[in-house]
């Protein structure tokens, strides 16, 4: 017969061979975890002293504490990698450094005429254009030649006029006073000076006066066709001085602070295989509302023609960002409104909040946070960040062998 006391020997043997099943695969997991785990646990050896964790958030709330040496930033605990792991991990460090700091600003830009060098031409009288003597857009004049002949009525009468003083009984006292009246009148609705002379010396009136050109240039816009009717609102001819043209850029509205009068820039003109040396000759008082956009100008000698108006341009420039320390765009962790840097100390990494100016190229300028001379950890960013924040998630703090 079997008892219950009998029964009960088989179910204890098994309950222990159990406990002590669980008992070794727990020891062979914590020793194969520690082993293979980046980060060094500091465990207390017989002679050895562990400092004794500090919560993380300790310090949290005191303003203007962090980013300061020696402050882990709140939500962030220092931790210590074990160096056998670094290469493992491809942990490197980098210096923070001081220089100077450049960036590469790229933009378009147009060719435009000279807009000093850039005449219109109008009548200033009511008439009919009757002959054509520059004939078609793109041909160069000189300063004086003849554009078109106009026949006003106006003119016509004043002529007449003239020639009745001069050919009227001769008074001393407010005779010429009318005829130098009568003139001033013909030179003030354009009649060449040419013409005027030619009237007082030969008494006969013509019936239609040339409209001469104001300068040197090329015709770039021609609305006068023979027959037309015309008054002063009508431009007839548009001429430009083409030895001489602009080019104009548009610097974004973050940039406008970096970009100065005498700035130089490399010019890469569409159609020309170079790219040329510019210099910033003046800035547009205002903004454009638009693009928010400030107009740049720069001018170019223009030898033989051979930079069109209407020409696309690119314009490259390197805008001075000021001195200050540089740290690697790698070595920073963003979390939203902050930015953390690990400061390392042998083995062992400091947290650091970060006060940053621009990303200028794969570096950021930084205003506050590090030091000179310091190093910090560029690589296995995500580790680092998870690891500091368990710890001051756990309260473990950082351990420290002595």
């Amino acid at each position: 017969m079997t008892t219950l006391a009998s029964r009960r020997h088989p179910v204890g043997l098994a309950v222990g061979i159990g406990v002590a099943a669980a008992l070794a695969l727990a020891l062979f997991t914590g020793q194969y975890l520690r082993k293979s785990w980046p980060f060094s646990r500091p465990v207390a050896q017989p002679h050895a002293h562990v400092a004794e964790p500090a919560p993380a958030a300790s310090h949290a709330g005191h303003e203007g504490m962090e980013g300061m040496p020696g402050m882990a930033p709140p939500g962030y605990a220092p931790v210590t990698v074990d160096p056998s792991r670094v290469a493992a991990l491809q942990l490197t460090t980098v210096p923070v450094e001081e220089r100077d700091f450049k960036r590469t600003f790229r933009t378009v830009g147009v060719v435009t005429l000279d807009e000093t060098r850039t005449a219109h031409v109008h009548a200033k009288v009511r008439g009919w254009i009757d002959t054509i003597h520059v004939d078609f857009t793109g041909r160069k004049v000189s300063a004086g030649e003849p554009l078109c002949s106009i026949y006003s009525q106006d003119v016509y009468s004043a002529e007449i006029e003239l020639v009745s003083l001069l050919k009227g009984p001769s008074v001393p006292s407010g005779q010429d006073a009318l005829q130098d009246a009568a003139r001033r009148r013909l030179a003030l609705w354009d009649v060449p000076k040419s013409e005027i002379d030619r009237l007082v010396s030969t008494l006969e009136p013509r019936r239609s006066f040339p409209l001469l050109a104001p300068r040197a240039g090329t015709v770039i816009a021609k609305q006068a066709l023979q027959g037309m009717f015309v008054d002063p609102s009508v431009e007839l001819y548009t001429l430009s001085d083409l030895s001489r043209v602009w080019v104009l850029a548009d610097v974004y509205e973050s940039d406008v602070p970096n970009v100065s009068v005498g700035g130089r820039a490399k010019l890469t003109i569409e159609g020309q295989r170079a790219p040329l040396e510019g210099q910033v000759s003046f800035l547009a008082p205002t903004l454009d509302e638009t693009t928010r956009t400030r107009k740049v100008r720069f001018e170019l000698e223009n030898p033989g023609g051979k930079y069109l108006p209407g020409a696309f341009a690119t314009v490259e420039m390197e805008l001075p960002m000021g001195r200050g320390l540089a740290i690697p765009e790698s070595a920073v962790i963003r979390t939203g409104t902050r930015s953390i840097a690990f400061v390392a100390h042998g083995e062992h990494l400091e947290p650091r909040e970060l006060k940053l100016g621009p990303l200028v190229g794969d570096s950021y300028q930084v205003e506050s946070g590090v030091s000179p001379g310091e190093r910090v950890a560029t690589g296995a960013q995500f580790l680092l960040d998870s690891e500091s924040r368990l710890r001051a998630t756990s309260g473990q703090g950082a351990g420290h062998a002595h």
